[in-house]
């Protein structure tokens, strides 16, 4: 249809590769497993990304974008998403762990219920007592009733048995008996105090604390204490990082290639020096100022800039989760591949993007590419 314009916005002229089979090929580009279905049937570059967009897998979009696209561009996409997340760590920086004041973790166990021995009926006990004193008039009765003579019969039997008993055993039955009774709790009811269940879990909640604590000095040995002048040194490498790959974007010859390797490797652990690592990887060349050429690796640069957006996208604090971002980041690579956002508007500004604050162009600025309409026909 005529008015059927889905291409709109989908238009990326700025790739390195058009196909996804030449990703492969030439960058060493992996189809992640868990996409791997949406892959079928699709060999355009450009249309893979979109689909993986619209099947809102916007890290595995960015991934694709980074491997197929111009390697220039890419490292000027990836320099806006660092400024992005910087500004965004600057309206809202991540909290400090203060391992003096660590948070308080709740290590007990949940209390048990406290049950109460329940007080006798006093009118349960009455009938009782009634019943057991008609028993023992009962009894008073048949023994009364009973012939002396075969009482003393059985008395004496009884004692016969209990005598052999005891020669048998070494212990006579009644003494027995008695020794059973006063082994048993005087209180019928009585309760421990340290069941094996309480101390059981006093003795977990002691090794939690124990591990609790040596955990704590551990990351405090991996993530020490930084004082003002370490971050002071560590802000500055990252704005000389950023310094450098924006030099390299605007003119990216052998000299700030090698700068871009310098700086980069000083701060590799930042988004903006792993950035600055990949600008010098997306120059081709890994002697930029020797006599012999050593040609990078297929898909070293596009590594660089994926994970460059990986450390972003997962920085703590910020406005913006995880996911959020990442679809932040994939709107600006389209912007960029379709030629909306480019260095080229920020040459007439003597001051580079990341030393004042500029906010991702497709949120809060109107770009200047117009895309290409079809003019009327026939008026």
């Amino acid at each position: 249809m005529a008015d059927k314009l889905d291409w709109l916005g989908k238009h990326l002229v700025l790739l390195r590769h058009l196909s996804v089979a030449d990703a492969i090929a030439s960058e060493a580009y992996k189809i992640p497993p868990d996409v791997a279905e949406l892959f079928e049937g699709v060999t355009g570059a450009a249309d893979m990304v979109f689909k993986l967009a619209e099947h809102k897998k916007h890290k595995n979009a960015c991934e694709l974008l980074a491997y197929i696209a111009h390697r220039r561009a890419a490292v000027w996409w990836g320099y806006r998403c660092v400024n992005a997340i910087n500004e965004e760590l600057a309206q809202k920086p991540p909290e400090e762990i203060d391992f003096d004041h660590p948070p308080k973790i709740d290590l007990g166990l949940p209390e048990l219920p406290h049950y109460e021995v329940p007080k006798p009926d006093p009118a349960l006990v009455a009938a009782m007592d009634a019943q057991l004193a008609t028993m023992d008039a009962h009894i008073e009765r048949l023994s009364a009733d009973v012939n002396p003579a075969m009482q003393k019969y059985v008395e004496d039997g009884v004692a016969e048995v209990f005598k052999k008993l005891a020669a048998s055993q070494g212990v006579h039955p009644l003494d027995q008996l008695k020794t059973m009774g006063e082994g048993l709790p005087k209180a019928p009811y009585q309760i421990k105090q340290n069941p094996l269940l309480l101390q059981y879990a006093e003795t977990l909640k002691a090794t939690l604390k124990a591990k609790k604590a040596e955990t704590l000095a551990q990351i405090e040995s991996m993530l020490p204490a930084k004082s003002p002048a370490v971050l002071a040194h560590e802000k500055k490498l990252c704005d000389d990082a950023l310094s450098a790959v924006y030099r390299w974007v605007v003119a990216p010859d052998s000299v700030n290639s090698q700068k871009c390797l310098d700086i980069g490797n000083e701060c590799t652990g930042a988004p903006a020096g792993l950035l600055s690592l990949s600008a010098f990887w997306a120059s081709g060349n890994l002697m930029p100022t020797g006599d012999q050429v050593i040609h990078t690796p297929p898909g070293l640069a596009a590594n660089g800039i994926d994970k460059v957006l990986l450390m972003c996208a997962v920085q703590q604090g910020g406005t913006r989760k995880m996911l959020e971002r990442y679809e932040l980041y994939f709107q600006m690579g389209v912007d960029v591949l379709s030629g909306a956002d480019n260095w080229a508007a920020t040459l007439a500004s003597k001051t580079p993007p990341h030393e004042k604050s500029v906010a991702p162009p497709h949120e809060n600025q109107a770009t200047g590419y117009k895309r290409w309409k079809p003019k009327s026909v026939g008026k």
